[in-house]
């Protein structure tokens, strides 16, 4: 049994489907990709997704052919508000994007009585919740089909990658029709990546990753090394050469040995997320919230606050490595975003969220130190935290 093999018979065991509905890529958003694609969306269709997401979403719709169409999102829930996905509904919708948020999946029961007078499917974007459940099934289980990403900050971690899974056979042999077309990673990419993981085993302290993250992201978006996004991901809404890429057998070995440690991991991010309620309940703060029906994966802890960029500057300053997703509405797009067919001012949640927004890490690779610094800065900052 190959390392792919293996990886498609336990990510179809934890999420319920045969390990031939399990396809492999390079990233997660290629995955989305080969679904949309799968799916025969291309020119004169819409997609739906929220005004609240990566750019790499509406990236993948346009590299289809197909127009992205926002909607607003809840604001207890960040994720895609049901009503507002009504109203944006048309003849030409193909898709309803359902989006985890840091760890919380949407309402897709909700998502699917608006999707299906029309004929839409609806895609579960689990690349935040691996770990977490809806309606006591594992995220990606409850819709028509569902991506995953496994890149550095998630809980089964491959540095870079992704997988889609289906429940519908149709479906499922046009996906990895899609994947045999693929590419295999570049010799070179391979080679990073696997130094990149060592590099990340062996140092991985906050202090360390805090002080590479901005290096990281500057090499990778200048080409330098494999990175989440390309800097021709980020200048506009063409396809990078290379884009529709197959997992790597590094990646795949990796991801098959860690998912074992899933449930692990995602109790200790949610034992640190009750840390968290628990300190902002004492302080009459908003905890994040966590409906009946979900179970939060919480790959991040979200806060909203006043004053964010100073925020985030006192949390570097005290060593706390804070999110910044989703400063705007087309992460980490500033500026113009009409090339991604986003105009400002039509979701008014979705950007009242991004000036405040920030999140807090929940990762075991924390110390005692990193955890007490940040009480302190909650502490100092309790009066201008939501």
């Amino acid at each position: 049994m190959t390392e792919h093999d293996l990886l498609r018979e336990r990510v179809g065991a934890l999420v319920g489907v045969p390990a031939d509905h399990v396809t492999l890529f390079w990233r997660g958003r290629v995955a989305l990709y080969a679904i949309l694609r799968a799916l025969g969306i291309g020119p004169g269709d819409e997609v739906i997704v929220p005004a609240f997401t990566c750019v790499a979403v509406p990236n993948a719709v346009l590299y289809t052919g197909a127009t992205p169409i926002y909607v607003d999102i809840d604001e207890a829930t960040y994720t895609v508000d049901p009503a507002a996905a009504a109203a944006a509904m048309s003849p030409r919708t193909r898709a309803v994007l359902a989006q985890n948020t840091f760890g919380l999946s949407a309402d897709l029961d909700a998502l699917a009585a608006v999707a299906r007078p029309h004929g839409a499917f609806v895609i579960d974007d689990c690349t935040h919740g691996l770990g977490g459940t809806y309606k006591d099934r594992p995220n990606g289980a409850a819709a028509g089909a569902a991506f995953y990403s496994t890149q550095w900050s998630k809980p089964i971690s491959t540095g870079l990658g992704g997988f889609a899974v289906t429940a519908d056979p149709r479906l499922a042999i046009g996906v990895a029709a899609i994947e045999r077309t693929a590419v295999e990673p570049r010799g070179r990419d391979r080679a990073v990546l696997a130094a990149l993981l060592v590099a990340r085993e062996r140092i991985a302290t906050p202090r360390v990753l805090r002080a590479g993250r901005a290096v990281y992201r500057v090499a990778s978006r200048a080409g330098l090394v494999p990175g989440s996004s390309s800097g021709d991901e980020l200048a506009g809404t063409a396809m990078p050469d290379a884009f529709l890429t197959q997992m790597g057998p590094l990646q795949a070995r990796l991801a098959a040995r860690r998912l074992s440690g899933l449930p692990a991991r995602v109790a200790a991010r949610r034992r640190m997320a009750r840390h968290y309620s628990a300190w902002a309940a004492a302080h009459g703060r908003t905890p994040a919230y966590e409906p009946d029906a979900t179970g939060h994966a919480f790959l991040r802890y979200p806060i909203r606050v006043r004053d964010r960029d100073a925020f985030v500057a006192e949390a570097d300053r005290r060593g706390v490595l804070v999110g910044d997703w989703f400063h705007s509405p087309q992460y980490p797009i500033e500026g113009d975003l009409s090339p991604w067919a986003y105009r400002r001012g039509e979701h008014p949640v979705a950007e009242r969220v991004v000036t405040e927004i920030v999140n807090l890490p929940t990762d075991p690779v924390q110390d005692g130190r990193e955890a007490r610094a940040i009480d302190a800065l909650l502490d100092t900052w309790v009066d201008r935290i939501r």
